[in-house]
């Protein structure tokens, strides 16, 4: 969004009581956008992550809280716009039955969907919506493999990209002048996933994996050479930092302070890649923030609660450009020179390759963003958010051809 756009959607969330409620006597509303928020009853991606199977160390939140308020946002404008928006929940059984409770929904007349699903879902739902004028806005998935193999031009991926993270933490890394590092994977696919996804930021940006090592979870003191972090960590090769590739988390905590080495730790913990982050202070975040905790009933907002509140506030502002509700109004806004404020900085757009939001990454420990990527000193040649995740000569996905 340009400055002179972006004010005037402030003076319009700022106006005062007196003339709201004027316009509101003034201008009824005369049309409705339905929002549908899909998600599956039992996502294990939700699921709290123990030790012991009894101390909670993450307690993941599902983000329908974060989309509540995008609409709770929306309450000025939704008269000055004569338009209501609803937020309709929508809970599938798994991730096959997506498809046609979406589809049902769609029939009924929504045409927009937020997606808080795992990957298996999205390519089924994918060839059910083929043709239709439905739009749907993937808010918890990081999956490259929906951006490149996948691509579909039904979805926007509001949630970063895997290789968007990683990037992030990459150029990071290498601006430090941390270009020596150590790669601790688990034994989870996810595992060799995201350290698969690192290697390739790091060597993108100039750094090397020096040495690898696969850990195994667990305290059996016949597996000390492959679950001690100081065992795995006393090589040869001299290291910067240390990456942990570990979902599970289990391992990951004790790896700070139990190196061979003093050094930095990144990756599943310490500090990490992530969309948002309830610490962070600038543009806006700590208003978000308070409105989301008083939403939420006091927990932190995390990174599918924000991309949540950012594809409805993109609709909203959509509406709000175009002067209209029209599907294929506010279609053309978002995938056209629509720019958005997403409370992160720079402006927020949607790839046409690929239909990945460009977005800033924060890179977060425990208690505060200790930087925001891109970091300076990165270029492109025409917008340095390119700078993370596929870029348009190297992406797989070619929407816009």
């Amino acid at each position: 969004m340009n400055k002179a756009a972006h004010w005037v959607f402030a003076l319009v969330l700022a106006a005062v009581p007196g003339m709201i409620a004027a316009a509101q006597d003034a201008l009824p509303i005369v049309q409705r956008v339905k929002i549908g928020f899909v998600e599956i009853e039992n996502d294990p991606r939700y699921e709290p992550v123990r030790a012991y199977d009894r101390m909670v160390l993450k307690p993941p939140q599902r983000p329908f809280a974060g989309a509540q308020v995008g609409i709770d946002d929306t309450a000025v404008l939704a008269r000055v716009l004569k338009t209501d928006f609803a937020l309709i929940r929508i809970t599938a059984k798994s991730p096959t039955d997506v498809a046609p409770a979406v589809l049902a929904a769609l029939d009924a007349g929504t045409h927009f969907f937020l997606l808080d699903a795992p990957a298996e879902a999205f390519a089924p739902l994918a060839v059910a919506l083929r043709g239709r004028d439905a739009l749907v806005f993937n808010v918890s998935e990081s999956d490259d493999a929906l951006r490149r193999e996948l691509c579909a031009p039904e979805f926007v991926h509001v949630f970063p990209s895997r290789a968007q993270l990683m990037d992030g933490l990459a150029q990071f890394a290498v601006a430090r002048k941390w270009r020596d590092l150590l790669l601790l994977q688990g034994p989870q696919a996810a595992d060799a996933t995201m350290a698969a996804a690192f290697s390739h930021s790091a060597q993108k940006f100039g750094a090397r994996i020096v040495a690898a090592q696969h850990f195994t979870p667990g305290t059996d003191p016949r597996e000390r050479e492959a679950n001690d972090p100081a065992l795995l960590t006393a090589i040869n090769r001299d290291f910067d930092a240390a990456f942990v590739a570990d979902v599970a988390f289990d391992f990951a905590r004790n790896v700070p302070y139990h190196l061979a080495r003093p050094r930095p730790v990144m990756g599943s913990i310490d500090l990490e890649p992530v969309a948002w982050h309830w610490t962070w202070e600038r543009n806006g975040a700590p208003q978000l923030n308070r409105r989301f905790d008083k939403e939420s009933g006091g927990r932190h907002m995390q990174g599918a609660d924000w991309a949540a509140w950012l594809a409805v506030r993109m609709i909203v502002q959509s509406a709000l450009r175009m002067d209209s509700a029209h599907f294929a109004s506010l279609s053309r806004f978002i995938f056209g020179e629509g720019s958005f404020d997403g409370d992160k900085g720079l402006a927020l757009s949607v790839r046409p390759w690929d239909h990945q939001v460009r977005q800033a990454i924060l890179l977060a420990a425990p208690f505060e963003v200790v930087a925001d990527a891109p970091i300076e000193g990165f270029l492109h040649r025409t917008n340095v958010l390119d700078t993370l995740g596929d870029d348009e000569p190297e992406s797989t996905c070619h929407l816009n051809k």
